[in-house]
């Protein structure tokens, strides 16, 4: 858009990427493109297309749910372009133009074109964020056929992300063939194998046979770890990139100034060259990952309703809070670390920068936003820890008191005690964990959220009781 281009140009607080876009092809398709992506995997690609020989990875950002086709109309009105801003904790600020999503597509309202596009040999890499809820497996890595929305993908539906991949895969194999490489970048441990799992079954359900064999040949799932706080997209921020650069940018998007990128090195095609622009290519990401999920993801997931019990509305406030404060740096010290055990990560300076980048005033993170889907986040982020602290003997008194907080946060919400909205795609999930005794056992024995915890560890029961209790002796009188 000629604004953006003349904004970019007469403007040394807006910065972008060298390249002339009308020079950029497409090798990349995004499903789900959101406001974490546009912060993140779009930002290393606009770097990237700056670089000799970047050209070929422009990206093609693809919508895949029809809740989401008006926001995306107004992406596909700004032709893909908007500015991200980005706010450290000492307040200093950036600007950059973000030009890498050089096409739009509506997959909910024009699923053949992502098909063609996905069949088109100079694709060679699919990224996705669809939130962990979009995958839709159960604790045994088990895709969850009885599902309505995997049911109806099954009979020829496009629901899932499986439902894209399986048509735009099946066209690709049957017309160019070329290898392909699919990455998640969602917030899932092992989420390359997880997406390869998922896919696999679907297949399979599909009884695709043929395209399942192609798929084992051709088709790689590296693992990924991916990390920026981006708040939800903000009035304030648009109104600030208007009165600044005389821009009208529904599409701005805000984040930190940390950002992280680390990729397994397993391509089945052409690999970008995103090493260049600091991703980390490596062997293993589990190390990476593990901290990640455990410490940042576990942290938030693990404050969050407790600072919603408390009536706060910044995550940042919850940091400043001085029993919060005290609880993550306990959480951290006393279960998240000691479950982990050893690692080629340095975790308590990783513990350290996690709790700096939380106390960033300038994001404001929402603990709304933060308490969505706490039915997927749970087995994810916290399980492992309460599973590693319980196999070394000992009771992991912060974590139950995080997972009781929730309860409680659930109870006070039906009840309609709390201002905040809780966003739960699985809010199906939560009926039978009704505020009695019943409802307490159904919760402390859910195979979902536990796992085998509270078959191997009987004391866990008891424990989980009585930290909620304890929790809606706080909170819920």
């Amino acid at each position: 858009m000629a604004n953006y281009l003349q904004a970019s140009l007469n403007n040394d607080q807006l910065s972008v990427q060298d390249y002339l876009r009308g020079n950029i092809q497409a090798g990349v398709i995004h499903l789900g493109v959101g406001a974490f992506h546009r912060a993140h995997q779009a930002v290393y690609f606009d770097r990237l297309l700056a670089l000799p020989n970047g050209e070929k990875w422009g990206v093609i950002g693809v919508n895949i749910r029809p809740q989401d086709s008006e926001y995306f109309a107004q992406f596909i009105k700004q032709r893909g372009e908007y500015v991200l801003k980005t706010m450290a904790a000492d307040g200093t600020t950036e600007y950059q133009h973000i030009r890498s999503i050089i096409r739009q597509i509506d997959g909910a309202q024009e699923p053949q074109a992502v098909d063609l596009a996905m069949a088109d040999e100079n694709i060679q890499l699919v990224t996705s964020t669809v939130t962990e809820g979009g995958y839709y497996l159960d604790e045994n890595r088990t895709l969850m056929l009885d599902n309505p929305a995997i049911k109806a993908d099954v009979e020829g539906a496009r629901n899932t992300l499986y439902a894209f991949l399986y048509a735009g895969l099946k066209i690709r194999s049957e017309t160019s063939q070329a290898k392909i490489t699919l990455l998640c970048c969602d917030n899932l441990r092992h989420n390359g194998e997880l997406l390869e799992t998922g896919l696999m079954q679907f297949l399979a359900a599909k009884k695709d046979i043929k395209l399942a064999n192609w798929v084992k040949e051709n088709v790689s799932f590296p693992c990924s770890m991916v990390d920026r706080i981006t708040p939800k997209p903000s009035q304030q921020h648009i109104d600030d990139v208007h009165a600044r650069f005389a821009l009208t940018d529904e599409m701005t998007v805000m984040g930190e100034d940390f950002i992280q990128w680390v990729v397994e090195d397993k391509f089945a095609g052409e690999k970008p060259d995103l090493d260049l622009v600091d991703v980390q290519f490596v062997d293993q990401v589990a190390p990476f990952e593990e901290a990640k999920i455990r410490i940042l993801n576990a942290g938030h997931t693990c404050i969050t309703y407790q600072a919603a019990l408390k009536g706060l509305t910044y995550f940042d406030e919850a940091m400043r809070d001085v029993e919060l404060n005290q609880y993550f740096k306990d959480f951290i010290q006393q279960d998240a670390i000691p479950a982990l055990g050893e690692s080629i990560v340095d975790l308590t300076s990783y513990a350290d920068i996690i709790a700096q980048r939380f106390s960033n005033t300038n994001i404001g993170d929402t603990v709304e936003r933060i308490c969505t889907d706490g039915y997927a986040k749970f087995p994810i982020f916290v399980l492992p820890t309460l599973e590693g602290i319980y196999r070394q003997g000992r009771t992991p008194e912060k974590t139950l008191q995080g997972i009781a907080n929730w309860f409680t946060f659930i109870q006070l919400v039906n009840q309609g005690r709390l201002e905040v909205q809780y966003h739960e795609p699985n809010n199906v999930a939560l009926i039978p964990f009704t505020n009695d005794a019943d409802g307490i056992k159904t919760f402390v024995t859910d195979s979902f959220l536990w796992g085998r915890v509270p078959s191997e560890f009987p004391d866990f029961k008891m424990h989980l009781t009585q930290a909620i209790y304890q929790a809606q002796n706080k909170y819920a009188k």
